[in-house]
């Protein structure tokens, strides 16, 4: 077009020359058409002018929400898998499980013949009520030797209290009889041989009264031993029951024939002086008597306490014995009811092994299937150790398996980096499904797609818009008809949209050309991307 209307210039101007040879035109008309001559000159050097500027296609920086997502595929695990075992040794009645059916909770799966567990329970019990019979006889028995030692023991400790009454007063009257023995010592020396035979005698009658008195007290205490009721017992009561009242009827003899020899002494001492001396004397040796008798009682009542009753070693024995009878009871019983409940499905699931055939023997402890659930379940993930920072628990995810989509959470992310198969580094990690249904397939292979960061309202550009050399990340804008590299700095990013930080402002304009042919300093003029360049 420019070129025509040089040409065309050009031929008018020789047409000028032309005429203006052959003839001279007035002034009127000259003027004219050296303005129509400018004129074109302005509008062809503007047309060339426009010739060197391109039009670029420009997009603006708006403000909205980005969301960041990361995509990683993994496997579906069942987050909670049980191995059964059987609980008893006993042959297998029914067994409904079988390799990849579905189950659901309480559904039994495998019945028991429970024949011999019930006749092993019986036996048992049989054992408890034997065992707490022997125990309950043995009680008894110690039970009525306790009861007679106890009354033993009774009647001894008021025998105790009495001597010690009786030292107590002696102790009294010998602290008296020295006093008078002080004032009296000079008639100590008549009578002597008399008074001397006769303490002997009394101390002989004394000792013999102890003595006495402790077979008399050792007779009842073996009577109160024996059962009345029991006819074997019937001669020896009768034996214990003569020494016993002839042990009392020397002790009163003995009484008389020392009160005797006591007031025989109290003559000579009267008669004689020194009384006071020989009471002293006499006292003293009752003192001796009366404690001699003290420790005889003491050491009988420990003899007697140490022989009644049952050993700690028995009563534990005894608690031993029908303890275990009791635990192999309640063995057996449980047991029993284990093998009467069978093995049930404790949640809905699928069953992923059976090891027991239906007509076989379980063996305790024995395996006999494995169920997974498919309700409580998760996506296994094996991703790249580099994207290990696109891995933030508690994060949302979509997870899709087949043709359904799921949802869910990044529930865990292992600590430590791992080689795989392929010789690559990888971090695993685990998504949780939070709405499963019944078309999840254990073990198959899912997408999942997860949540790394979201913000609102804030600058962002087309990705594709965005350029990276060594120097940072940077855009193309224009600016006074020339084309402008301009520095950003980026935040999240999303598939298709990437969040300006620094650099550039909402509404600010950037070449969206992706052709290659932009360069910076290139004259240019900014087309909307909507509108077509003409």
């Amino acid at each position: 077009k420019a070129g025509r209307k040089q040409n065309m210039f050009r031929t008018r101007k020789q047409d000028v020359n032309d005429e203006t040879n052959r003839k001279k035109l007035p002034g009127w008309i000259i003027l004219p058409i050296l303005a129509c001559v400018v004129l074109i000159f302005f509008i062809v050097s503007r047309l060339s002018a426009g010739e060197g500027t391109e039009q670029l296609t420009v997009v603006t920086v708006e403000r909205g929400d980005i969301r960041q997502t990361y995509l990683a595929s993994g496997t579906v695990e069942s987050q909670r898998t049980k191995v059964f075992y059987s609980p008893v040794n006993a042959p297998v009645k029914q067994c409904t499980a079988k390799v990849g059916s579905a189950v659901k909770k309480g559904d039994l799966l495998v019945a028991f013949d429970v024949t011999n567990l019930e006749r092993d329970n019986q036996q048992s019990e049989l054992n408890v009520l034997a065992a707490k019979y022997t125990n309950q006889d043995a009680a008894e028995q110690s039970g009525r030797a306790a009861q007679a030692a106890a009354a033993g023991k009774a009647q001894t400790a008021d025998s105790i209290d009495q001597v010690k009454k009786q030292i107590q007063d002696k102790q009294a009257q010998i602290s008296s009889l020295e006093k008078q023995a002080a004032s009296e010592s000079s008639q100590a020396s008549q009578n002597a041989s008399k008074i001397a035979d006769l303490r002997k005698k009394m101390q002989e009658n004394l000792n013999k009264q102890s003595e006495q008195k402790a077979v008399k007290e050792n007779a009842e205490r073996q009577l109160e031993k024996l059962d009345e009721t029991d006819p074997s017992n019937t001669d020896k009561i009768q034996e214990l029951l003569a020494a016993a009242q002839d042990a009392t009827d020397q002790i009163s003899s003995l009484e008389q024939a020392y009160r005797s020899l006591e007031s025989q002494m109290e003559s000579l001492s009267s008669a004689g002086g020194g009384a006071a001396a020989e009471k002293l004397t006499a006292a003293q040796q009752e003192l001796e008597a009366l404690q001699a008798s003290l420790s005889e009682l003491e050491n009988s009542m420990g003899a007697a306490a140490a022989d009644t009753g049952l050993t700690s070693g028995q009563r534990k024995n005894m608690e031993g014995s029908e303890n275990l009878a009791e635990l192999a009871q309640l063995g057996t019983e449980e047991l029993l009811k284990k093998g009467r409940e069978g093995i049930k499905a404790e949640y809905d699931g699928i069953i992923s092994d059976v090891k027991v055939l239906e007509g076989s023997t379980a063996v305790q402890g024995g395996e006999l299937f494995t169920l997974v659930s498919n309700q409580d379940v998760k996506v296994r993930l094996e991703v790249p150790a580099n994207d290990f920072d696109n891995l933030v628990e508690g994060n949302s995810a979509k997870i899709t398996i087949g043709k359904n989509t799921y949802q869910g959470s990044l529930e865990s992310v292992d600590k430590i980096a791992l080689t795989n198969e392929k010789g690559s580094s990888v971090i695993h990690a685990d998504v949780s499904i939070s709405n499963p249904d019944e078309e999840i397939c254990v073990g198959v292979g899912a997408k999942v797609t997860m949540m790394v960061a979201e913000k609102k309202d804030v600058p962002y550009l087309p990705n594709e818009v965005v350029n990276t050399s060594t120097e940072g990340d940077f855009v193309y804008v224009i600016r006074g008809g020339e084309v402008k590299r301009q520095a950003v700095e980026l935040g999240i990013a999303s598939d298709s949209s990437v969040e300006i930080l620094d650099g550039l402002k909402e509404g600010d304009e950037v070449i969206s050309d992706v052709s290659g042919n932009v360069r910076e300093g290139m004259k240019a003029t900014g087309v909307p991307q909507d509108t077509e360049k003409e």
